[in-house]
């Protein structure tokens, strides 16, 4: 069954389990570096944001917003199917592993691009181009994305011409959205790092689902079927950085 989600509800654990990890952010801000006005688009609690120019965050969780730390944004409450701005405002707008949350893609990336000057930044995932472990506990959890993220091509559609750069996930990723726990398997036996991940919240019964992870770590399981990941150092599993210059 899959169920819908509250976000006021999850923002403590975004706060405390959702950290920008630098190498990703690093990432994102070569492509604001240049910019003096940016536009963050489903906000959240405020990651990613460049701290080198000025920002404006719009975002429809007041929870989220209230957990925002020493933030030098002018933070909007609203959504990206509305955007109370005037035509091209911004020098560059981004969204953050927000786009699958919105109600409407296509408009959300329609306004989006009209308040835009010179670039659109997106970062979202396109799908497991080799799978991931997890969905042998939850196979439904890769169904779920799917449906809500949209693909490359429809990205492409709406936006016009785009570049997608590949945004491999560290093993020590520091944020903890669902397939940064890659090398650390039992982080998703922990309920408080779930609630930082809204797929989790869409699936029933995750606890009983999970028991069998639990098991195959504690009797060698999991590390006979999948030991090999713990060698490497970053994986990629379907994330993007999508460009799209105006």
């Amino acid at each position: 069954m899959v169920m819908s989600v509250d976000y006021n509800k999850l923002a403590n654990w975004y706060q405390k389990y959702r950290k920008p990890d630098p190498r990703i952010a690093n990432k994102i801000w070569c492509h604001t570096n240049q910019a003096e006005k940016v536009l963050n688009i489903g906000a959240g609690t405020g990651a990613y944001e460049p701290e080198s120019c000025e920002v404006v965050a719009i975002e429809p969780s007041s929870e989220m917003v209230a957990m925002r730390k020493n933030s030098s944004a002018k933070i909007l409450h609203g959504i990206a199917e509305n955007l109370p701005f005037r035509d091209n405002e911004f020098d560059v707008s981004m969204a953050i592993l927000t786009i699958h949350h919105w109600s409407d893609i296509q408009i959300g990336l329609s306004e989006m691009s009209r308040v835009t000057r010179k670039k659109i930044v997106l970062l979202t995932w396109v799908g497991y181009e080799s799978g991931f472990w997890l969905e042998d506990y939850l196979p439904e959890i890769k169904d779920i994305d799917l449906n809500l993220f949209p693909s490359l091509v429809n990205l492409e559609s709406i936006l016009g011409s785009i570049s997608v750069e590949t945004v491999d996930i560290p093993h020590d990723c520091t944020d903890g959205f669902m397939c940064a726990y890659w090398r650390r398997p039992s982080a998703y036996l922990n309920p408080e790092i779930r609630k930082a991940i809204s797929t989790f919240s869409r699936i029933s019964d995750t606890d009983r689902n999970l028991i069998k992870l639990q098991d195959d770590l504690e009797s060698g399981v999991w590390k006979e079927k999948y030991g090999y990941l713990l060698q490497k150092l970053s994986l990629d599993l379907g994330y993007r950085l999508v460009i799209h210059e105006q």
